[in-house]
């Protein structure tokens, strides 16, 4: 049967190795010569051979001494290390956040909450994913990402949700469109070239539901996949569309305006997403703050 020794026992033996001396030792770890001179006793036994050769005047290794050095030296430094490291973690001065949010929401919410977390947690990276609503939450749910930031999940995906941004839908236009000049109802669309999002996307729902609510009846153009197609086809005066303004911001364009909407009320709701199941250490809560922050400043600025 293998012996092993404990961390307490491999200090003993270095400490008398460096001060091959059995009191001095003692002293240094701050007990008695004979608990200290059992303690070796005790190693020695259990590894069934003798580490030191000791007379009156000298302590010195023997050859099974001269090979158990380096082992012992080891394994206490990276005892430490490991702990050092662990604590960093533990503290917020190490580890890794993982993200997983949709590319509107990584292109504006994200970019100044990751410049100032990353001020204040040099230690600790940021990973981020994009996709839409579901693979996010599901990489939540599967413990793939710390913190989705996305629409509110399904009730059956059981994931904590808080909101934080109430992202409008909002009209599209050109920048030197008479549109721009002020907010409008949602009749305009049927009475513009109207671009569309793609039957299969959130967003094409969302809109759909706030057109009938407000008895407005259009022939979508284009079908878009991604926001940036829409605002791409309507800076070329292919139409007008309806985005959301996380949407708009990730565009950036100077030939591209946006105006609320008078009527109905349409809105998702951006929320950070979590597991109720699965703790977080100090950094992930800190760069939800952070995002938090961005949030309460965009909702400002519109």
């Amino acid at each position: 049967m293998h012996q092993r020794l404990t961390l307490p026992q491999l200090e003993a033996f270095l400490t008398l190795e460096a001060t091959a001396n059995f009191s001095a030792a003692a002293a240094a770890l701050g007990v008695s010569q004979p608990a200290f001179s059992r303690t070796i006793h005790q190693i020695e036994v259990r590894l069934g051979v003798r580490l030191f050769d000791r007379d009156s005047r000298h302590v010195r290794l023997t050859p099974a001494g001269q090979q158990l050095r380096p082992i012992a030296e080891r394994l206490l430094k990276d005892y430490d290390r490991l702990f050092r490291e662990f604590e960093s973690h533990v503290e917020g001065r190490e580890g890794r956040v993982r993200v997983a949010t949709l590319p509107s929401i990584a292109a504006t919410l994200l970019p100044g909450a990751i410049r100032r977390f990353c001020e204040t947690h040099p230690g600790v990276k940021v990973d981020i994913w994009e996709d839409v609503g579901p693979p996010v939450h599901r990489m939540v749910a599967e413990g793939e990402a710390d913190i989705g930031i996305a629409p509110r999940p399904a009730a059956s995906m059981a994931l904590d949700f808080k909101p934080i941004y109430q992202d409008r839908l909002v009209l599209v236009c050109r920048a030197d469109d008479e549109l721009a000049r002020a907010a409008h109802g949602w009749s305009v669309f049927g009475e513009r070239p109207f671009i569309a999002m793609s039957t299969d996307t959130d967003l094409r729902g969302m809109i759909d539901r706030a057109l009938a609510a407000a008895n407005v009846v259009v022939e979508p153009l284009f079908n878009c996949k991604y926001p940036t197609t829409a605002g791409a086809l309507v800076i070329e005066s292919q139409g007008i569309s309806i985005l959301t303004r996380l949407g708009v911001e990730q565009i950036r364009s100077p030939d591209l305006a946006w105006r609320e909407l008078d009527g109905p009320d349409a809105f998702r709701l951006i929320g950070l997403v979590t597991s109720p199941g699965r703790s977080l250490m100090s950094p992930a809560h800190d760069f939800m703050r952070e995002v938090e922050k961005e949030a309460r400043a965009l909702g400002r600025a519109a």
